[in-house]
C-alpha cells in the first residue's frame, strides 16, 4: 500500500468531516438568525397590530364624543390603512340598569346573590349627578325613556329625635332629586327648558332589599334584566313616589316661567306627575343629590359620619323597547397586521356634567324650630 495515497485519502475525509460540522454549523446558526428575524418582526408587526387596535378605540371615543349619550356600535367598524393594517371596533352603551352589571367581570351567580350592595351605585355626600333620560339610536334619533323607577336606601342609624310616626318615618330630607327637559310640541315658538324636583328622606325600613322608590306608576313591574338574567322585584317600601312638590314651568297666562311650590294647606298649585312630565318633554335629564346631614346620625366606632352619610341607589327602565345610557361605555377593539390580531377592552365613564338651570340650592337648618320637610304640613 502506498503511505502518501493513505495520507492524501485521510486528509479529504477529515477536510469532509470539518466541512460537514462547519456546514451543519452555518445552518444551525441560519435557523437561529432566521427565526430571530420573524421573532423580531412578529414583535414588530405585533406592535402595529396592538397601535392599531388602539386606533380603533379613539375612533369609538371620537364617536361617543361627537353623539348624543347611549350611543352604540353594535356591528363594529372596518378601516385599512396600507392593505395590511386594519381595524375594527365595536361599541356597548346601553342597559335596562344603572349602574350595569357585566357578567362578564362579574360572575352571575355571584351578581344575584343577595345582599347586593355592589349592584347599587355610591352617592357620597353633597355629590350630584346627572343621568339622561334619553338614548339615541343608529340613526341618531332621540330615543325618549318615559318609564323608570329609582331605588334607594341607606346604610346608617338615625338618631330617635329625628324620627316621627308619619310615611317616611323620618324628618330628615336625604335625596333631592330633578327631572329636567325640553317642552314638546311648541311649533314655532322654540322651546322652553322646564323642570320638576322634591326633596325626599327614605321611607322607613328602607334596606337593599326593600328600598325606598320614586318614578313612574308603570314602572311597579317585576323586571328580568336580559343581559344579566336578575330579577329587579318592585319591592319599594310602602310605595313608589310619583310626584313633584316642585316645578319650574312656563305660565301661558303670564307667559313667563314660573317656580311653583306644592301648598297642600291651600291647596294651590298640584303636585306634578312624573309620568305627564316625561310624555310632555324631551331630552330629560335626571340629577340626583345627596344632601344628607350627617349631624342627623348616631355614632359609630371607628367610622365617620361622612363615611355613613351615603346613599345607595340604581335606576331600573322595565321596558324591553326602552333602555338608559350605561354608567360605563365598553369598547370593543381588534386590530390586525397580516396574520396578526391583537385585541383591546376600554370602559370609559362619560364626563359628569349639570345642563342648563339643573342645579340644586338648600340649606341646612340649625335651629330648634325647623319646618317639617315632608311638606305636607308645619311641625307642631
Amino acid at each position: 500500500m502506498n503511505k502518501n495515497k493513505t495520507q492524501k485519502g485521510s486528509a479529504l475525509i477529515i477536510a469532509l468531516l470539518i466541512m460537514g460540522i462547519l456546514m451543519t454549523l452555518a445552518l444551525g446558526l441560519s435557523n437561529l438568525v432566521i427565526r430571530e428575524v420573524r421573532i423580531t418582526s412578529d414583535i414588530i408587526n405585533s406592535g402595529k397590530a396592538y397601535y392599531s387596535a388602539e386606533a380603533g378605540v379613539e375612533s369609538a371615543l371620537l364617536d361617543l364624543h361627537q353623539n348624543l349619550p347611549g350611543y352604540e356600535n353594535e356591528g363594529g367598524m372596518y378601516k385599512k390603512f396600507g392593505g395590511k393594517l386594519t381595524f375594527e371596533y365595536s361599541i356597548k352603551n346601553k342597559t335596562h340598569t344603572y349602574p350595569y352589571v357585566d357578567t362578564e367581570i362579574i360572575n352571575r351567580e355571584i351578581a344575584q346573590q343577595s345582599p347586593k350592595k355592589y349592584q347599587y351605585n355610591v352617592l357620597n355626600l353633597s355629590d350630584s349627578i346627572s343621568i339622561p333620560l334619553f338614548t339615541v339610536d343608529d340613526n341618531g334619533n332621540v330615543e325618549r325613556i318615559t318609564n323608570f323607577r329609582v331605588e334607594f336606601f341607606i346604610d346608617a342609624d338615625i338618631k330617635p329625635e329625628f324620627r316621627n310616626s308619619d310615611i317616611s318615618g323620618l324628618v330628615v330630607d336625604m335625596l333631592r332629586w330633578k327631572i329636567t327637559g325640553i317642552k314638546r310640541n311648541l311649533g314655532n315658538s322654540g322651546f322652553l327648558t322646564e323642570s320638576i324636583g322634591d326633596y325626599m328622606p327614605v321611607f322607613a325600613g328602607s334596606s337593599v332589599t326593600e328600598p325606598t322608590c320614586l318614578g313612574t306608576q308603570s314602572s311597579a313591574v317585576n323586571f328580568k334584566d336580559p343581559d344579566s338574567d336578575i330579577i329587579y322585584n318592585p319591592n319599594c317600601n310602602n310605595f313608589i313616589w310619583q310626584w313633584a312638590r316642585e316645578s319650574y314651568v312656563f305660565d301661558p297666562l303670564t307667559g313667563t316661567t314660573q317656580s311653583r311650590v306644592w301648598d297642600p294647606q291651600n291647596n294651590q298649585d298640584d303636585p306634578v306627575n312624573i309620568d305627564e312630565f316625561l310624555k310632555g318633554h324631551n331630552t330629560n335629564y335626571l340629577t340626583l343629590t345627596n344632601i344628607f346631614n350627617p349631624d342627623v346620625l348616631q355614632d359609630k366606632p371607628a367610622i365617620t359620619k361622612a363615611e355613613q352619610a351615603k346613599i345607595y341607589y340604581r335606576i331600573i327602565v322595565p321596558d324591553e323597547n326602552q333602555k338608559i345610557v350605561r354608567e360605563f361605555a365598553k369598547i370593543k377593539s381588534t386590530g390586525s397586521y397580516g396574520k396578526l390580531r391583537q385585541q383591546i377592552e376600554t370602559f370609559i365613564r362619560p364626563e359628569g356634567f349639570l345642563p342648563v338651570f339643573n342645579f340644586s340650592l338648600y340649606r341646612t337648618d340649625t335651629q330648634d324650630n325647623k319646618e317639617d320637610p315632608s311638606g305636607f304640613a308645619p311641625s307642631t
